[in-house]
């Protein structure tokens, strides 16, 4: 499946850049200084919230936060191709896709209008994530909520969308149906909500607690192919959002793999992962504000006697000022775990509460410097099956040079 993801991809954008009336490149390097967290980080099979942490005494250290490259091709006035490319250490392949879909939106003389896009892309729940590679804007680190979607979540297959244009009003009505993420849930079940800024690439695969390791199994470099397909059921997704220039945007999201909770192979488990969205943003004088609430679940039932239901949710609202080069911003997270089972065994839960400040100085328009303070206080179960308090506090600093073009 990845190889022919990686085909298409390299197809798509190298078939349409050579036929394009317009091809345009954007690129981000992000350099970074970190003081991490004292825990070892989930990206490094430890049950740390944070990118960067080794557990170790941590001092301050040098990092690549990330190398993206974003390239459209305009075929067309109606038909768009996009592709994302990402680089950085903690990626299992040297470069890996982040995205890549073709839309076709025919040109509109009415209020009317209407898309169709087809690829992997990402489903549209964050109104943080804006920027080149799933970056989020007024930050470093997104949300614990769009944190999750980029690890666990990428919509392989199609989604239309109509829309109306009034002269103060605007109306957006969306769907999709889609296949191959079918093992999404697992991360939010066994390791609880993060906060990381790497999404996860289309060739690379979901690490895991070494802590949710089997019995009998070695406790050690635990991963999930999240792009797979167990049985013929798509998944889908619809939504809808309306828009105001004199007050913001609210936008309602249902989504819901369709997975068989049943279905495993020697290697791999289906979860069958639904949840609501409700995002919105406005402004408060000078200040922006973007709040977000997501709740769902995630179900498991590998044999009849073990059913595990993970039910989750979490809650942000970030405050942004901007004034001339500078940017300020503040966030405050909660959210919350809690796992119900039929078989024996441990049950996992957490709950928690995060909070955020960045401060961003354009130097330049393609030189950044963002400086951002991490602090995450939270009581998690899954952090007793490794040996450890089930009680932390962890506080990530960073401070990232970022050059565009």
């Amino acid at each position: 499946m990845k190889a022919v993801l990686l085909g298409m991809a390299i197809g798509l954008l190298l078939g349409g850049a050579a036929n394009a009336q317009d091809v345009h490149l954007q690129g981000l390097l992000d350099l970074r200084v970190v003081i991490p967290s004292g825990q070892v980080s989930n990206l490094d099979g430890g049950l740390g919230k944070t990118r960067w942490g080794y557990g170790n005494g941590d001092a301050v250290q040098p990092e690549l936060g990330a190398a993206i490259l974003r390239g459209t091709a305009q075929i067309t006035p109606d038909i768009l191709l996009v592709g994302e490319i990402r680089s950085d250490p903690q990626q299992q392949t040297a470069f890996d896709i982040i995205d890549a879909f073709a839309r076709w939106r025919p040109v509109s003389t009415t209020r009317w209008r209407w898309s169709v896009k087809v690829g992997a892309f990402f489903p549209p729940v964050s109104l943080e994530n804006t920027g080149i590679g799933w970056t989020p804007e007024w930050t470093l680190t997104p949300s614990a909520i769009n944190a999750w979607v980029g690890d666990e979540l990428r919509i392989i297959g199609g989604e239309a969308m109509l829309e109306w244009r009034g002269d103060v009003d605007h109306f957006e009505v969306y769907g999709s149906v889609y296949g191959w993420n079918q093992p999404a849930g697992v991360a939010i079940a066994d390791r609880g909500w993060t906060f990381n800024d790497q999404p996860l690439g289309l060739l690379d695969h979901l690490r895991l607690p070494n802590a949710a390791a089997a019995p009998g199994q070695p406790s050690s470099a635990q991963y999930s192919d999240q792009f797979r397909q167990f049985t013929g059921s798509p998944g889908w997704y619809a939504g809808m959002a309306w828009e105001r220039s004199d007050f913001g945007r609210i936008a309602v999201l249902r989504y819901d793999n369709m997975a068989d909770p049943a279905a495993h192979d020697a290697s791999e488990f289906a979860w069958r992962t639904k949840f609501w969205s409700l995002s919105g943003s406005t402004e408060v004088g000078d200040v922006v504000v973007l709040a977000q609430a997501m709740v769902g679940s995630t179900v498991i039932a590998p044999v009849p006697s073990f059913v595990s239901t993970t039910d989750f949710w979490s809650v942000y609202v970030l405050a942004g000022y901007e004034r001339g080069d500078w940017r300020y911003a503040l966030r405050f997270d909660e959210f919350g775990t809690s796992e119900r089972q039929s078989g024996p065994g441990a049950t996992a839960s957490e709950h928690g509460y995060a909070g955020t400040a960045a401060v961003t100085w354009s130097a330049r328009p393609w030189l950044k410097f963002v400086g951002e303070v991490l602090c995450i206080d939270y009581w998690s179960a899954q952090r007793t099956l490794g040996g450890l308090a089930p009680h932390a506090i962890e506080a990530q600093a960073q401070l990232a040079v970022r050059l565009t073009f």
